[in-house]
């Protein structure tokens, strides 16, 4: 009929599309996250699982549909460049990375205290089963000796917190954002973990007496003030007890927290 514009070759068609797209996706998802998220361990597998394979069925289907329609010849490069760009900011969108959880400030009060030595015997216990599994780390022979003498020297207590609510402390990592800080939205909760304190010294009286309020569970080594072992099992305090200093919560997250 005149004037209708001619349909490409159907198999060819697809098959380019397909090739072009999948390449396209391969790419974004195999370069996306080592240059978005140099932290993340899912590397090219993005690109190799899921765009790659993704991108080439789809170009698969649209090839062959605007192979089969009587579009303009013009249109049809225009398309398929329309395709691969928005695979690979939809890819590039996928692989950008999440805010990484710094830790939480939580809202709790004091349910009980205790000495570090309570503990020592459960921790014993639990990391002698742990050795029965483990064949790639010989402990020291001194390991339980030291442990315990550390456990016995620790100045502070070791508390039961309730915490009835948390927010979580983010870390942003996208490229325009990385480095950046904020505070997610109060989570309500109802449980109970148990912290090391050493503010008030020894003293469970002391921990008891104390309102609700806020604390910081610390997570980072840097903010730590004890030093661990680098043995294992550890016998550090804090190590052998596997417990996290609680402390107040740093004044940069406070005035996150109160925006």
């Amino acid at each position: 009929m005149a004037g209708r514009a001619p349909r490409a070759p159907l198999v060819g068609t697809a098959l380019r599309w397909a090739a072009i797209l999948g390449a396209a996706g391969f790419a974004a998802g195999f370069l996306g996250p080592m240059v978005l998220d140099p932290e993340s361990n899912i590397g090219p597998v993005i690109g190799v699982l899921f765009s790659g394979p993704g991108g080439a069925l789809a170009g698969l289907l649209l090839g062959a549909l605007f192979a089969g329609l009587p579009v303009p010849a013009a249109t049809r490069p225009r398309a398929l460049f329309a395709a691969c760009a928005l695979l690979v900011l939809g890819t590039l969108y996928a692989c950008l990375p999440a805010p990484a959880v710094r830790g939480y400030v939580i809202e709790a009060r004091v349910r009980a205290c205790e000495k570090p030595p309570q503990r020592t015997d459960a921790s014993l216990a639990a990391w002698e089963e742990a050795l029965t599994r483990v064949t790639w780390a010989r402990p020291p022979a001194n390991w339980r000796e030291a442990a315990t003498r550390n456990v016995e020297a620790a100045p502070g207590v070791v508390l039961t917190m309730h915490i009835e609510r948390k927010r979580a402390i983010l870390r942003h990592r996208r490229p325009w954002d990385r480095g950046a800080t904020s505070a997610g939205s109060w989570i309500e909760a109802d449980e109970s973990h148990a912290y090391y304190d050493a503010a008030e010294g020894s003293d469970c009286a002391a921990y008891l007496s104390r309102p609700r309020a806020l604390y910081w569970p610390i997570v980072d080594p840097r903010d730590d003030p004890t030093q661990p072992s680098p043995e294992w099992p550890p016998t550090d305090a804090l190590g052998f007890l596997q417990l996290q200093p609680l402390g107040p919560v740093p004044e940069e997250y406070r005035r996150l927290i109160e925006r």
